[in-house]
């Protein structure tokens, strides 16, 4: 029997004995990331995660516990499981899906594998990430040292690498997708999610160009899950009000409360959603970025009204808010402004001779 005509024989053998295709496929295998990320390391954890003046805290705090990475994981001890797709695209490149589950042991629906394969998307995802693992210990750093695993492993395009997870694990997808976007160009969040600017803070310039010009989200949360869905809302709300406008709302068709997965048709439609064109608006877009920059130059002045009228409290209060909502944005202004409040903030208070000469004749 010819090459061919076997080929074909084994389809129609498995056709007859209701073998789903797909088992034909790559099987995903468990593997011992090597290569730690550097997008991983405490340093960079710490400036995408915290807000400014939370970060400047943690690092005085690191610095006199003796600490120098207290996010370190030993890659010997961790295993990740990948399934690569029958081949790459057209481009010889592949897409990649970083999956954060809410069980200890990483999993593959195995509807998925016909969409990642259509879509040549390789799947990795960490174990031990599951939903009692600590969000910046544990869940942040695999995901990261997953997705560097794949990209030094496949040819990965780096204009289609994804996140996405399971119940706690679309938290985590949000979060890496809105302080990482230089990395992950879309992410699935199907559980609510944390509004930017308060839950997670502004991210820098930089950044927020990436979110703004070069990221999409999938927002796919059920009406039924409450109060998930309405959390949705505020995230929608606060993208909106950051100048992000390329997330996509998907009625994902469950209808009882809970968290709903995702089936294998709506991860098709989420990656179809990853992969179409944009159509930016530029007159609208610059239009939001100007009212957005008066609003954040509009809360400094704010607080400086409060700080000029020895409303110190509500200054500071005032300046809390802010370094979450544009802290990193307005940096300069917001180090100024820390300063004159809390001069002790970034450095002990300067002692006046009186209390110098206190302390000596102590």
């Amino acid at each position: 029997m010819s090459t061919v005509s076997s080929r074909y024989w084994s389809l129609f053998c498995a056709l007859l004995l209701g073998v789903p295709l797909s088992v034909r496929a790559a099987e995903a295998v468990r593997v011992v990331p090597t290569v730690p990320s550097p997008l991983a390391s405490a340093s960079e954890l710490i400036e995408r995660q915290f807000s400014p003046l939370e970060a400047f805290q943690l690092q005085g705090k690191l610095a006199a516990s003796g600490l120098k990475d207290p996010f370190h994981i030993d890659l010997a001890g961790e295993r990740l499981l990948v399934r690569p797709p029958d081949g790459p695209g057209a481009d010889a490149r592949y897409g990649l899906l970083v999956f954060i589950n809410s069980a200890k042991k990483a999993a593959l629906d195995p509807q998925w594998i016909n969409v990642l394969d259509a879509h040549h998307v390789v799947f990795v995802s960490p174990d031990n990430a599951g939903d009692d693992a600590r969000m910046l210990d544990r869940r942040v750093p695999l995901a990261l040292h997953a997705y560097e695993y794949a990209r030094k492993t496949y040819n990965v395009d780096p204009e289609r690498v994804y996140v996405a997870g399971r119940d706690g694990g679309a938290r985590v997808a949000q979060r890496l997708a809105l302080s990482y976007p230089d990395v992950f160009t879309g992410a699935i969040v199907n559980v609510g999610g944390s509004e930017l600017g308060t839950g997670i803070p502004a991210p820098a310039p930089e950044l927020l160009r990436h979110l703004r010009t070069r990221s999409t989200l999938v927002l796919a949360t059920s009406r039924h899950d409450q109060p998930a869905f309405s959390e949705q809302q505020r995230l929608l709300r606060s993208l909106r009000t950051y100048c992000i406008g390329n997330s996509h709302e998907f009625d994902n068709g469950h209808t009882v409360a809970g968290h709903a997965g995702i089936t294998s048709a709506y991860l098709s439609d989420y990656l179809d959603a990853f992969e179409a064109p944009r159509k930016p608006d530029t007159e609208g877009q610059a239009r939001c970025e100007q009212a957005f920059q008066r609003d954040a130059t509009a809360a400094m002045a704010n607080i400086r009204r409060l700080e000029a009228a020895n409303h110190h409290e509500d200054a500071l209060k005032a300046l809390a808010d802010f370094d979450h909502a544009y802290g990193r944005l307005l940096l300069e202004e917001e180090v100024a402004a820390a300063k004159r409040l809390n001069p002790g903030f970034f450095g002990a208070p300067p002692t006046s001779a009186s209390g110098a000469a206190s302390a000596e004749s102590h």
